[in-house]
């Protein structure tokens, strides 16, 4: 298996220079970002440790991703969906499509295309990506960077000079990704995938649910469904039937965040029993933040 971690989560905007100007609030370093040519795209970056958060916006309604304008319509602002890092993108669509010939899984890896973000300065980065059709949803799609390593991040930064957050962000540490029943996510990841989870079924009393783990190289995804009707899951399950709800993400010390973001004038709340942190949505144009310490 070469899908090795999550490359970035995407976090849907109608305004990219609003958004950047919110997200630095929240003590992130934002990038300049840049546009995507002939795809009606802009963006803006959080370049992390091992992956980053893209806030994505649409300027061309007639060139962008479809189910990107349709969520933006929808939904509003917020998460939008996420990618899958592969060191081998065309082993990993031809082992995808393998599985879906066989019968394993109704999700199929569509044709990798070739893609560009050119900035302002007009630097230059590439990559490959391949979307996954199937499903009732939006799915996490696969991508292959034309760098690696400290030269990927480099060019994540752009025309800038890399920098580090006022606050201290490190790492994706997991993705919480919901479904209607714990079965249908597990199934989904295990076939159509192919990851695999580790440890056994356990429950999370603050949200009502049951929940799993699929462990990557880098982050690690948390399969969630509400085992409750009072569940606070039903509602995203009602609205979105499955995908991403939450990110949750390293910073040094949570007191030191809590105080942070109090003095920026953002709402949040703690966790009684971990302490970590959780960013109110509305204040971080929909998107679901937790903060944990490193």
């Amino acid at each position: 298996m070469t899908i090795r971690y999550i490359d970035h989560v995407l976090i849907a905007v109608p305004d990219l220079d609003a958004a950047a100007e919110q997200y630095r609030k929240l003590g992130f370093h934002v990038t300049a970002g840049g546009t995507h040519p002939d795809r009606g795209t802009a963006n803006r970056l959080v370049v992390l440790e091992d992956g980053y958060l893209e806030l994505i916006a649409v300027h061309d309604r007639t060139a962008a991703w479809p189910e990107l304008v349709r969520h933006l319509d929808q939904n509003g602002p917020g998460l939008f969906t996420f990618a899958f890092g592969s060191s081998d993108l065309d082993a990993d669509v031809a082992r995808f499509r393998s599985r879906n010939a066989e019968g394993i899984t109704s999700l199929q890896a569509e044709e990798p295309q070739e893609g560009e973000l050119v900035t302002s300065g007009a630097k230059r980065r590439g990559w490959r990506s391949s979307r996954v059709s199937g499903g009732e949803r939006v799915n996490p799609f696969l991508i292959q960077h034309d760098s690696t390593d400290e030269e990927k991040r480099l060019k994540l930064f752009g025309d800038h000079p890399p920098q580090s957050h006022p606050l201290g962000y490190g790492r994706i540490e997991r993705l919480e990704v919901v479904f209607p029943s714990l079965e249908e996510g597990e199934a989904y990841f295990r076939d159509g995938y192919g990851l695999s989870r580790v440890g056994e079924q356990s429950v999370c009393p603050s949200r009502q649910g049951d929940r799993i783990f699929f462990p990557l190289a880098q982050g690690q995804l948390e399969v969630i469904a509400p085992n409750s009707p009072d569940s606070p899951l039903n509602d995203f399950v009602s609205l979105r039937k499955y995908g991403v709800r939450g990110v949750v993400l390293t910073v040094p010390d949570l007191d030191g965040a809590a105080s942070y973001l109090a003095g920026q004038g953002i709402r949040i709340t703690r966790s009684p029993i971990s302490g970590a942190v959780q960013i109110d949505p509305a204040d971080a144009l929909g998107a679901r933040l937790v903060l944990v310490k490193e």
